[in-house]
């Protein structure tokens, strides 16, 4: 095998993201001037709002051909696409590490805008599993190498993938998306890989041809989450880090951390025990909590 085919990149990735959007609207809603926001510069908007969320749609017509030539792997970066920029990539790579339910829940309102999930055509499960081969197959990403798929951000290696029994797909899509943006800055190398799923048509569209992800007999439970239960989480997570106390390291020596099932308590020692002793071969005791005295 061409071990330039197949190869994992933003537009490859685009592409089986495009096979799972969901239902497009009828002809007659187009005629009326309604969009269904599923256009492929619609897709890319919602891909790089995933990297910013503060980034500014510049308009269909302005992104119509960059987002054909970013899907089609002839373009990498340019006006109006961040992936070259590195402060934002720096502080999107960041967010995931750091801050990964902040930025599942920006996949999430990706996911809940433009994938098919739940339905008997199983999109969501067939495009984890083209995702996976397209991963397995790819011969310039070592089995080590490991993708922050977890629900809540865990790392999996390559190796392992095939071992997927139930997978959060905002979180499996953050992850490999992560990966791209990160490690595959250079679109380019998928060109031959969307050449071969996506032959050239006499100018006409270019239809999706390839049959990643049939070959995986794996049986997987993918579920999403809602944008609504997310932000909720994220409240709970807010809170709970308010209601920790302070420790003053004045007080240190009068004050007890204690661990319970939820979380940490503060114990106020109001008599702290003066120990005074006299001779030698002593032992210096820096804090006693319950003592009893033996007399003989």
């Amino acid at each position: 095998m061409n071990n330039e085919h197949p190869r994992l990149c933003g537009g490859t990735f685009m592409t089986l993201v495009l096979q799972a959007l969901r239902q497009r609207k009828k002809a007659r809603e187009h005629y009326k001037g309604e969009s269904d926001k599923l256009n492929d510069p619609d897709v890319l908007v919602g891909l790089i709002t995933v990297i910013n969320p503060d980034y500014k749609d510049p308009g269909k017509a302005v992104l119509k051909t960059k987002a054909n030539d970013y899907k089609s792997c002839k373009l990498s970066k340019g006006q109006y696409l961040p992936f070259g920029e590195k402060l934002t990539i720096d502080v999107f790579d960041q967010r995931v590490r750091n801050d990964f339910l902040v930025a599942r829940h920006d996949m999430c309102i990706f996911v809940h805008s433009f994938i098919e999930t739940g339905t008997k055509l199983q999109k969501d499960i067939r495009l984890v599993k083209a995702l996976i081969d397209l991963i397995k197959q790819d011969e310039s990403i070592d089995d080590s190498t490991e993708f922050l798929i977890g629900e809540n951000g865990g790392a999996i290696r390559k190796d392992r993938l095939l071992n997927l029994k139930r997978v959060c797909l905002p979180s499996f899509l953050l992850g490999v998306w992560h990966f791209i943006v990160i490690n595959r800055k250079n679109n380019k190398v998928g060109q031959l890989t969307y050449d071969t799923w996506c032959p050239e048509n006499g100018g006409g569209t270019r239809e999706y041809k390839g049959t990643m992800g049939e070959n995986i007999s794996i049986e997987l439970d993918v579920y999403t989450l809602e944008p609504e239960d997310e932000t909720e989480n994220m409240e709970q997570d807010a809170d709970v880090v308010e209601d920790r106390p302070e420790w003053n390291d004045q007080d240190n020596h009068n004050n007890q951390w204690e661990t319970s099932g939820t979380g940490l308590n503060l114990q106020q020692i109001n008599n702290p025990f003066t120990f005074i002793q006299n001779g030698d071969n002593n032992t210096q005791i820096g804090y006693i909590a319950n003592q009893t005295i033996v007399k003989k």
